[in-house]
């Protein structure tokens, strides 16, 4: 798969040609294995189209011109809502399965079982992960599996390079990780990580007061009065303890907030998310995101109700800045790879954009992380997805993305627009569908 790249400021989204015309012509259903004159009527079907290949592009008209409306994974079971006939589909019918949604007969076959997906990326809930991941040690070598039966040498790939584990395989008395996007990996040349972050936000309906909070520091602690007097310390605070927000005072140039009864704590020590104006063209019930910088917070709203709240990572000064603003995503998609260790323009396969890092190498810390999960972009390259590499939420980190702890990234991509169907592996949004605002300030 082609990357898009979490760093990049240099998009350009791939514009489809002219869209043609075509006329809806009804075009009767035929069983997959059965007599080719025994049509089925649509209504009637209680049949779907099954998906054989490991992604199949569903378009947001009935042609090959039209944009894409998303990617869904094999083994989906789509449902059938109408069909007509295409000239540039070579099983002259294209299926829609959704709003604004079609696929091409060539790329399914319809079954007589009802419709069935599992939601993407696939999740074991009793972990925060879809997958297990490993880094690189030192160098290694990447392969996948050819057409002719052994593994074939891709890439050459480097320490640091991180990547999703499907399962552990022996190939010839080797042992390789399998990766989701089906490549290989030689066990001895990774390492699983331990490093996943479990933090999670909270569900505002549960917190006893708002505003609220989290502990940012190691050297944070409960004071009995607004005073870093020594004297005062009740007792020390752990980094990622939660807490509402019952007073605000200001003594001198120090903050302090009261979370108790005669408990305070210094402002530089926490993070707190207050109430944020909406953005205007946000609807009274409509769902959108802030994104503070300064505290490092995201709030989801709905209206003026803050109802979910969580500790972020936005970029880095300079040029990892992450971008301020108001815009709406435009895809989601289910796990992707970042990196910037290509300064070619690529085409990623799963969003239909490019993008291109031109500044020199030595100028740039590489990485490359295959299999982000829960990634929503919302402005060119620029995303909020999970991460599986650090633990440090409530600080800047990324490369200007909108980093999120998996759970809380999870929660949000589920919670936003457009809905991802199940079984689909990417979703664009569509004038019916708008994609939520997310406002970064």
């Amino acid at each position: 798969m082609a990357l898009l790249r979490d760093s990049s400021r240099h998009i350009r989204i791939a514009v489809p040609g002219i869209i043609t015309l075509l006329l809806l012509v009804p075009v009767a259903l035929v069983w997959a294995q059965e007599q080719p004159d025994a049509p089925l009527a649509i209504a009637d079907s209680g049949g779907s189209l099954l998906v054989s290949q490991r992604r199949v592009a569903i378009k947001k008209g009935p042609s090959r011109k039209y944009k894409l409306r998303g990617m869904a994974v094999k083994g989906t079971r789509l449902p059938v809502l109408a069909s007509i006939r295409g000239n540039d589909c070579n099983a002259g019918v294209w299926y829609r399965v959704h709003d604004d949604a079609w696929v091409c007969g060539d790329d399914v076959t319809l079954v007589r079982d009802t419709p069935a997906a599992v939601p993407q990326p696939p999740m074991d809930n009793s972990t925060v992960t879809p997958w297990p991941y490993a880094f690189i040690r030192d160098t290694a070598i990447e392969y996948e599996w050819s057409r002719n039966g052994w593994l074939e040498e891709i890439r050459e790939i480097y320490k640091g390079f991180g990547f999703g584990v499907e399962k552990r395989v022996t190939v010839d008395g080797a042992r390789y990780y399998r990766t989701p996007e089906g490549k290989y990996i030689a066990t001895s040349d990774a390492v699983i990580s331990g490093r996943i972050s479990t933090f999670r936000g909270v569900s505002l309906s549960r917190a006893d007061h708002w505003p609220v909070g989290w502990v940012n520091s190691r050297e944070a602690w409960v004071y009995s009065s607004p005073s870093v007097s020594a004297q005062n310390r009740v007792r020390q605070l752990v980094r990622y303890d939660f807490f509402s927000v019952l007073e605000e005072v200001t003594q001198g140039r120090k903050r302090f907030y009261r979370i108790g009864e005669d408990a305070w704590v210094l402002g530089q020590h926490v993070r707190v998310a207050t109430t944020a104006p909406r953005p205007r063209g946000v609807l009274d019930d409509e769902r959108w995101v802030d994104v503070d910088v300064n505290q490092q917070i995201a709030t989801a709203y709905v209206g003026d109700v803050p109802v979910y709240a969580t500790l972020v990572s936005t970029g880095r000064y300079g040029g990892s800045k992450t971008v301020t603003g108001a815009f709406r995503i435009w895809v989601k998609v289910a796990a992707i790879a970042m990196d910037n260790t290509d300064e070619e323009e690529e085409l990623d396969t799963d969003t239909g954009a490019t993008s291109t890092d031109t500044a020199p190498a030595r100028e740039r810390k590489l990485y490359s992380l295959q299999d982000v999960p829960w990634t929503q972009f919302f402005h060119e390259s620029y995303a909020i997805h999970a991460v599986y590499w650090h633990d440090r939420f409530g600080n800047r980190k990324s490369h200007g993305c909108v980093n999120m702890a998996p759970a809380d990234a999870r929660w949000f991509y589920e919670w936003t627009a457009p809905h991802v169907p199940e079984g689909w592996w990417s979703v664009y949004s569509t004038e019916s569908d708008r994609g939520t605002m997310i406002r970064v300030r």
